[in-house]
């Protein structure tokens, strides 16, 4: 089995359980299943770590982070301006009107994928349009942007400048701290000469 069908197969057994507890939401369109599994396919929902950074150091005002992780690990780290809204809650009314607006871009994120994909399939099949998931969540934001890998010297010129791109979003993120170089001095250098040993005559006593 793929590697693909098996992500969606998890996903889908994860939720199944509770679109069907889905409350009757009348005043919304809601998306069928047959097309709701053609949404799950659809890999555009995902945005990468390097477009959520971008959008974040950017302000864009259409960006609205959610965090669907538990209240322990939202206080422990999230990411900035992130509203808080566990994916056990999901389904809540107020929660459910918040993202149901369709001026911003909902980007669902949690440590890996699945919660957030769970979060994005419960909300797009109450017919929320603008909804979106962070690939690969905080792990990968860790991997990408807080402590970004250099390229080999092979790599292309657009390779580069990604790195680029996230060494400067991780100096962002990070307060503007980096590691300062080493300090130059004028102070001339001392020159070790070593002594020769001296060598013993030849022959014993």
């Amino acid at each position: 089995m793929q590697k693909g069908t098996i992500f969606l197969t998890i996903v889908a057994m994860g939720v199944a359980f509770l679109v069907w507890l889905l409350p009757e939401r009348p005043e919304k369109k809601e998306l069928s299943p047959q097309n709701l599994l053609l949404a799950i396919k659809d890999n555009t929902r995902f945005l990468s770590t390097d477009e959520v950074a971008g959008m974040i150091i950017g302000q864009d005002p259409s960006l609205q982070l959610i965090d669907v992780r538990d209240s322990l690990e939202y206080v422990k780290f999230h990411l900035p301006n992130a509203i808080h809204v566990p994916l056990a809650d999901i389904l809540d009314e107020q929660y459910l009107d918040l993202i149901s607006g369709d001026d911003q871009k909902h980007v669902f994120y949690s440590n890996g994928t699945i919660r957030a994909n769970q979060a994005w399939v419960l909300t797009r099949r109450l017919g929320s349009q603008n909804t979106y998931v962070m690939k690969g969540g905080l792990n990968r934001w860790v991997e990408t942007i807080m402590v970004p890998p250099k390229p080999p010297s092979s790599a292309s010129s657009e390779a580069f400048a990604q790195y680029d791109f996230r060494v400067a979003a991780c100096r962002f993120f990070q307060g503007g701290i980096q590691t300062a170089p080493p300090e130059k001095t004028n102070k001339p250098l001392k020159i070790i000469v070593r002594k020769k040993k001296k060598t013993s005559p030849s022959g014993g006593c």
